[in-house]
């Protein structure tokens, strides 16, 4: 990636959230006007017929950046936790969109954006995912109530909320996390007026969308020959991508793309959970301080297993279903509804 220095690479107290992630990274000599407001109506996460590739690229980016701004507006301590769940999953959803555009946007813009939204999500990461824990030992608990009364798991969860006020404690006294990330989310959404693409067409997106399902294609044998939680995770980031490309590309056949969408989702959800299953039970392995004797412990562990275990049958099942064509033939259906509904003239120009 090409590095050039900046104003703020020289001036530290101007840095913002994203300049810090981003010191020396490619940039524009100025920085982005003020983004102007996103109207409601023009944010769903969707292109549309009556638009170039390019333009329902940045409106979709900008939409779900000024979401992201929105849920951290004004938050409060205890709205925190919401607010950055929902700024998250709005953050995945660009970065999502970058992916899927990166050859007709080009090097340099993707690894910009990408590597921004990443800080930001990051920066705003260590309390959701204490709670998360927390929420996971409670519908384990809810599931296996016969077999994990809650005293056997008392001190494991005091030690989680504890372990989730300190992240929250932890953000709060680094300043104002909230307002710096919306900060930098205004600066992102800015920058998308610059985004300019090799193309208009459905071709800007096909080599993203060949890559996205090719990917996790891949993870899922991955997954299938060794079921580790790791291959298991990684799978899940690419069944995502998958599931927001069918979002964005619901104009190239309306029900089969809602359909995919929604496998891809519930598939994500699975694997979603066997992940939270798997960092709460490497937590109980390094913590055996929080059980009295060996037996509560095993116990949990045994029903962890075992969540663990249906969930993994439950997803490569239908991660099978879900990438059964080849790349090949999945590309080409989905550009051939595109361009009989919406339609190849829509140019081929950077936009």
């Amino acid at each position: 990636m090409t590095r050039v220095e900046t104003s703020q690479d020289t001036d530290p107290s101007a840095r913002t959230l994203v300049g810090a992630a981003a010191a020396g990274a490619t940039a524009a000599a100025h920085p982005p006007a003020a983004p102007k407001p996103v109207a409601r109506g023009q944010r769903k996460f969707r292109l549309r017929a009556d638009e170039t590739v390019p333009d329902g690229v940045r409106r979709v980016a900008r939409g779900r950046l000024a979401n992201g701004v929105d849920a951290l507006a004004g938050v409060t301590t205890a709205g925190l936790g919401e607010a950055v769940h929902a700024t998250r999953k709005n953050i995945k959803r660009v970065r999502a969109v970058v992916r899927l555009s990166r050859d007709a946007l080009g090097e340099d813009v993707y690894d910009r954006e990408n590597t921004h939204l990443r800080m930001i999500a990051g920066q705003l990461a260590g309390a959701r995912d204490a709670r998360v824990l927390v929420e996971t030992l409670t519908a384990l608990e809810e599931r296996f109530e016969d077999e994990l009364p809650r005293a056997a798991t008392a001190a494991l969860r005091a030690r989680l909320e504890d372990d989730h006020e300190r992240a929250a404690a932890a953000m709060a006294g680094a300043g104002d996390p909230p307002a710096r990330a919306a900060q930098a989310l205004d600066e992102a959404q800015a920058r998308t007026a610059q985004w300019s693409f090799a193309r208009d067409d459905f071709g800007a997106l096909k080599p993203g969308l060949r890559r996205t399902y090719r990917r996790g294609r891949k993870r899922l044998r991955a997954a299938r020959r060794e079921p580790s939680a790791e291959n298991l995770h990684d799978c899940r980031k690419r069944v995502k991508d998958l599931w927001h490309a069918a979002q964005l590309l619901h104009p190239a056949h309306p029900k089969r793309m809602k359909r995919l969408a929604r496998d891809a989702h519930e598939l994500a959800d699975l694997l979603g959970d066997h992940h939270d299953l798997s960092v709460l039970r490497d937590y109980v392995e390094v913590h055996p301080q929080l059980f009295i004797g060996a037996a509560p412990r095993d116990a949990l562990l045994a029903v962890l297993d075992r969540r663990r275990d249906a969930l993994c049958r439950k997803a490569l099942k239908r991660g099978r279903r879900l990438y059964k064509r080849s790349p090949k033939r999945f590309v080409g259906a989905v550009e051939q509804g595109w361009r009989k509904r919406v339609g190849a003239g829509q140019g081929s120009v950077a936009g």
